[in-house]
């Protein structure tokens, strides 16, 4: 009789702990996770100026502008508990060059190539051969875009599926197929 009171006790007392367990990791993780990934972004810090690119099944990618200056990109992950962000990195934003070339590119991860060029509707930037997505930024509000300086510009952006550690970055003109511009990654 002794013995099974002490089994019944050790169970409760495994059960408790298995429970404080749960919930010293649970709770947290709760609280860092959210309904809609952008609000992931915004807990983080409510002044960036976000660029959303896209939003497929699990995974959306998102540019940033903090502190008025500086570029920066992360991934948002959705887990069983909600969204979540990975890291932010972000650097100055190059306006020296008027963005006419590809001087000023970023590099996010291992995989993700951006920076901003002017006239986008006439351009083509091909990374490795593989074209780049290219958005307007004329998409963001009229007073952001007014504030940040972003009159005329486009975010590109390439995602590779491999390590992009070498090759090139083309600039052309979309419609004469004449290169503007190269660089080497």
């Amino acid at each position: 009789m002794k013995k099974n009171k002490k089994s019944i006790i050790s169970v409760i007392i495994i059960i408790g702990i298995l429970i404080s367990i749960f919930f010293f990791w649970f709770i947290p993780e709760k609280s860092d996770s959210y309904s809609e990934p952008q609000e992931v972004l915004s807990a983080i810090d409510k002044n960036l100026l976000l660029i959303p690119a896209y939003k497929i099944n699990d995974e959306a990618l998102f540019f940033f502008i903090n502190e008025k200056n500086n570029l920066g990109a992360t991934f948002v992950r959705k887990g069983s508990l909600g969204w979540k962000a990975e890291i932010l990195t972000s650097s100055p934003m190059y306006k020296n060059g008027g963005y006419e070339h590809l001087s000023g590119y970023q590099v996010h991860g291992e995989n993700l190539i951006y920076g901003l060029i002017r006239n986008g509707d006439d351009r083509l930037i091909k990374v490795n051969e593989n074209n780049a997505v290219i958005l307007n930024l004329v998409m963001l509000p009229p007073s952001n875009v007014r504030e940040y300086e972003l009159e005329g510009l486009y975010l590109w952006y390439y995602k590779g599926d491999t390590i992009l550690n070498e090759g090139e970055i083309e600039l052309l003109n979309i419609n004469t197929g004449e290169q503007l511009d190269t660089i080497d990654l």
